[in-house]
């Protein structure tokens, strides 16, 4: 896994007396270490840089897959999102929909407690079990998940504007859609959902950092259920949720992925310590 920040080096002394060796450590270290807040500043924007320049960066699977997303959320748009509302959330709900109904119950927690809060409650809880325990890891994620909440809602936000759709409650139809609606109304700012993204960028930081299937599928989970939570009380179309997810699925999965690149190549410095000098290698 690559390290979280630029701060790990290596030292080669060069013909260094014995009587420096504490001084040339002490210039190595101020040199290795640096302003704490620097340090953190310096990876934060590596960390949004990377995300806002991923598309850029997009192969061919990538465009395959933007495509079908695409091709699935338009298919929702014009064929099933009214159905599916009425099965899930009109009066009159048929028996069919009682499973999903039950399974969106776990999704109103989140309501309940609020995307901001939860975040902010999940991101202290691996920042205090990261300093407590002395783990580096529940430390990157601390920082991962709140970059990630910070990045996704700001797409969130800007996509509800483009797309200016109007929520399921205001009975317009699925295809009310007023382009570029830049108002403070919450009743034209249904896609793409912001509690399914949230929710889909905190639970994939998580998965993603801690790669086993037993804290995959109830973290998956219960980001589904807050999707069904969305449709059955009628804020959202089924294809806001599609959207919400994948957005907030790419923004984690790709922060975490950055994590993991290997530093491209070794630097070196020279740090004079003394009336000799040490060469100081950063990977």
């Amino acid at each position: 896994m690559k390290k979280t920040s630029p701060c790990f080096v290596a030292a080669l002394f060069v013909l260094l007396p014995v009587g420096q060796i504490n001084l040339f450590a002490q210039t190595v270290e101020k040199a290795r270490t640096g302003h704490p807040l620097v340090c953190a500043i310096k990876t934060v924007g590596s960390d949004i840089a990377y995300v806002f320049t991923a598309p850029l960066r997009m192969t061919t699977r990538g465009g395959v897959k933007l495509l079908a997303l695409s091709a699935l959320t338009t298919g929702f748009v014009f064929r099933a999102d009214d159905k599916i509302d009425e099965e899930l959330a009109r009066e009159g709900y048929e028996f069919s929909s009682q499973p999903f109904r039950q399974f969106a119950k776990l999704g109103q927690v989140y309501d309940d407690i609020k995307p901001v809060n939860f975040a902010i409650g999940l991101t202290a809880t691996t920042f205090v079990s990261g300093l407590a325990l002395r783990d580096k890891k529940l430390l990157q994620t601390s920082r991962l998940l709140v970059e990630t909440v910070v990045l996704t809602q700001l797409f969130t936000s800007w996509s509800k504007g483009i797309f200016g759709r109007a929520r399921p409650y205001v009975n317009h139809g699925p295809r009310d859609f007023n382009f570029f609606k830049f108002d403070k109304s919450e009743d034209f700012k249904s896609m793409p959902s912001g509690h399914v993204s949230s929710a889909f960028a905190l639970m994939t930081v998580i998965a993603k950092q801690y790669d086993r299937w037993y804290v995959e599928i109830p973290t998956y989970t219960f980001a589904v259920s807050v999707a069904f939570q969305r449709m059955t009380t009628r804020n959202h179309w089924a294809s806001d949720t599609i959207v919400g997810s994948a957005l907030g699925y790419w923004v984690g999965s790709t922060l975490v992925k950055k994590q993991r690149q290997p530093s491209k190549s070794p630097a070196l410095n020279f740090y004079p310590a003394g009336n000799r000098l040490g060469i100081v290698m950063q990977f």
